[in-house]
């Protein structure tokens, strides 16, 4: 048997440490969730699931690594990010939880935005891709660029390739896993102007958890980067919201109260563009799935929250 016969199949869109913030309360091995039918579209009965099977997709992140399968990025990129969010998340909710608000050395700010990014990446919610579609067009692509200067054998395996959907996939998902991880020059100069405000829950209405952990809103514009209004929210607690925006003028509030409405809002935005939705409550999924359509990267209405304080 080889190494690669022993790499991780299962991996977590959602870290499991960011699930078992929104766990059932006195079960923290289980979250209520739901995911989308297939062919319908529409939302399966909810459940008590258990976190290590929740947010799971097989070979997802799988690469190829001397042209076999490999865990390379599960393990050496995902499982880091995973980890420093299991030391940071704890002491950010503490933090809040107290009354207080976090502080963060510019290395740690910079660690933060960048994995931010990297959770808003991860997940099939983020771009449709068609795996196949990829590895195909890489084949044809080869065959037709150097078509005088590939080797007989090797030409022969390109043109068999094309013949095995298999073998297609697994090239199409090494193009899309390992072109998520890296940020260009250009993400990364308009991440820096991103700064940290954490929205909070001080009623009974809480935030959920989704596949797609991070919403890009862009307040009547475009969600890209490039709008300066828009904002990137990811939950990190029913009660709890990391919310990365421009402020230049330093105005909004370090901790903004949410309003019921806002929250609801957010969560029919998560609904209607996840794939897989979770959260502590029953009650509060079964009060949204069945009631928001399926819309990918629907307009979320503008009358934001934290740049009205602007």
């Amino acid at each position: 048997m080889t190494l690669m016969d022993n790499r991780a199949k299962k991996h977590h869109i959602v870290p499991q440490v960011l699930q078992k913030q929104f766990a059932i309360q006195g079960d923290q091995q289980r979250i209520w969730r739901t995911k989308r039918e297939a062919c319908s579209r529409s939302f399966q009965s909810l459940g008590r699931k258990r976190i290590a099977k929740t947010f799971v997709i097989n070979d997802y992140y799988t690469v190829l690594e001397n042209d076999q399968r490999s865990d390379l990025i599960e393990r050496e990129f995902y499982a880091k990010i995973d980890d420093f969010l299991g030391r940071i998340l704890p002491e950010i909710i503490q933090i809040l939880n107290s009354g207080s608000i976090p502080e963060f050395s510019p290395e740690s700010l910079d660690a933060i935005r960048e994995v931010t990014m990297h959770m808003a990446k991860r997940t099939p919610d983020f771009e449709e891709h068609d795996d196949i579609a990829l590895g195909r067009e890489l084949v044809e692509t080869t065959l037709q660029d150097l078509s005088d200067q590939i080797p007989l054998a090797r030409r022969k395996q390109l043109e068999a390739d094309l013949t095995d959907d298999v073998r297609l996939r697994d090239k199409g998902r090494d193009i899309r896993v390992t072109a998520r991880i890296e940020n260009s020059q250009r993400v990364n100069e308009a991440l820096s102007q991103l700064v940290p405000r954490w929205a909070i829950s001080e009623t009974k209405h809480s935030f959920i958890l989704a596949s797609r952990m991070v919403y890009r809103i862009g307040n009547g514009g475009p969600n890209g980067l490039s709008n300066p209004k828009m904002e990137m929210w990811m939950p990190i607690t029913p009660k709890i919201a990391l919310v990365l925006v421009r402020d230049p003028g330093n105005r909004i509030p370090h901790r903004v109260v949410d309003t019921p409405d806002h929250i609801r809002r957010i969560n029919e935005y998560a609904v209607r563009n996840s794939f897989e939705v979770a959260s502590h409550s029953e009650a509060l999924l079964k009060s949204l799935v069945g009631k928001v359509p399926l819309s990918s990267n629907a307009p979320f209405a503008p009358n934001r929250l934290l740049g009205q304080m602007q």
